[in-house]
């Protein structure tokens, strides 16, 4: 059975989580993937002219090995495996799910905090301190989109969690009540 493209990242992402975790550098394997991730949204093309047929086998080999300088041995391994099974196009899938898991593991939630108006840094963290005390998250990354059509109030969203404070909600629950 035929597995997604998520689903193979998943795994890398799961394999190289945990062996970071058994070599105790959670921390350095996630700035390398995170300068890795930096170097391939730079650089869209990247991916594509590494694994062309036109490029021998030396050339590419060296972009590899600048792509990977300075990483530990686990994140060059990682790569060459990649490349090895013609899976350099989820690197940067693979360095998502791995901050997914790393952000699991350490209690830090991503939540967009969709409001009719901009919201000032301490209206921000006041809704990431009431986000982070309602969810038990150790830590709420908020990023704030302005939507004006839910006229006032505040939807919280995360990957598990919506809290719909919206004004918007507010008025159409109350129209299916007095429709009923």
């Amino acid at each position: 059975m035929a597995k997604n493209l998520k689903d193979i990242a998943d795994q890398y992402a799961k394999a190289i989580f945990e062996l970071s975790s058994e070599q105790n550098n959670i921390e350095e394997t996630r700035t390398s993937l995170n300068g890795i991730k930096t170097v391939l949204n730079d650089n869209p093309n990247f991916v594509m002219v590494v694994t062309s047929d036109d490029v021998d086998p030396a050339s590419r080999d060296n972009l590899l090995q600048t792509l990977t300088n300075g990483a530990s041995e686990s994140i060059q391994n990682l790569v060459k495996l990649l490349v090895y099974n013609n899976r350099l196009n989820i690197l940067s899938q693979v360095v998502d799910a791995f901050g997914d898991r790393y952000n699991e593991a350490n209690g830090i939630v991503d939540v967009t905090a969709t409001t009719a108006v901009t919201l000032d840094e301490t209206r921000l963290d006041k809704l990431a301190a009431i986000f982070a005390s309602k969810t038990g998250a150790k830590h709420v990354n908020l990023k704030n989109v302005v939507d004006e059509s839910i006229l006032g109030g505040v939807i919280l969203k995360s990957q598990s969690t919506l809290i719909d404070g919206s004004l918007q909600t507010k008025i159409a629950k109350m129209k299916a009540q007095l429709l009923g």
